[in-house]
C-alpha cells in the first residue's frame, strides 16, 4: 500500500546520505512517480542535504535531528520541505550563481547544484523559523519531459 506522506530525520553526517536516497527511491516506486520526477527528487534533496551536512555545522557538531525531510503527495505534486537546525542559510539567496555562459575550463568547481534545484522544481521557499532553516521546494509531477 503506497504512503502519500514520509518524514526522515537524519544526522547531519555524509553516510546519511545513501540512506535519505533509498528511502525516497522507496518512495518513489511505492507511489509510481514518474523516472524523471524521482530523479529530481532524489538529485534536489541529495544536492540540499549535502551542502547542509558540509557547511551548516561545525565539523565536531553532529547532532541525529540535525536534519528533516518531509514528502508530501498533493495531487500531481509533490510537496518537499527539508529543515535543518544549521547556521542561517537562504540557498535561494545567498549561494554563488554560476557562470552558465562561461567555458568548462574557466567555471570553479560546485556551485551548480542549488542552480540545478531552483531549474526542476515548480516552487522554492526559504524561511528561518526557530532556529531552523526550512526550505519547501514543490515538484511537478506532470511536468512535460
Amino acid at each position: 500500500m503506497a504512503h502519500e506522506t514520509l518524514t526522515i530525520s537524519a544526522a547531519n553526517r555524509p553516510e546519511e546520505l545513501g540512506r535519505i536516497a533509498t528511502e525516497l527511491g522507496g518512495f518513489a516506486e511505492e507511489n509510481d512517480l514518474p523516472m524523471r520526477s524521482a530523479m529530481h527528487l532524489d538529485l534536489a534533496v541529495e544536492e540540499i542535504v549535502s551542502n547542509v551536512i558540509k557547511y551548516g555545522f561545525e565539523a565536531d557538531d553532529i547532532r541525529d535531528d540535525a536534519i528533516e525531510i518531509a514528502l508530501t503527495l498533493q495531487g500531481d505534486s509533490l510537496a518537499i520541505r527539508i529543515a535543518d537546525r544549521g547556521r542561517a542559510f537562504n540557498p535561494l539567496e545567498d549561494a554563488p550563481v554560476p557562470d552558465i555562459e562561461a567555458e568548462v575550463e574557466d567555471r570553479p568547481i560546485g556551485g551548480l547544484g542549488v542552480h540545478i534545484v531552483k531549474a526542476t522544481m515548480a516552487e522554492l521557499r526559504y524561511t528561518r523559523d526557530g532556529g531552523r532553516n526550512i526550505l519547501d521546494m514543490v515538484l511537478s509531477l506532470s511536468a512535460p519531459a
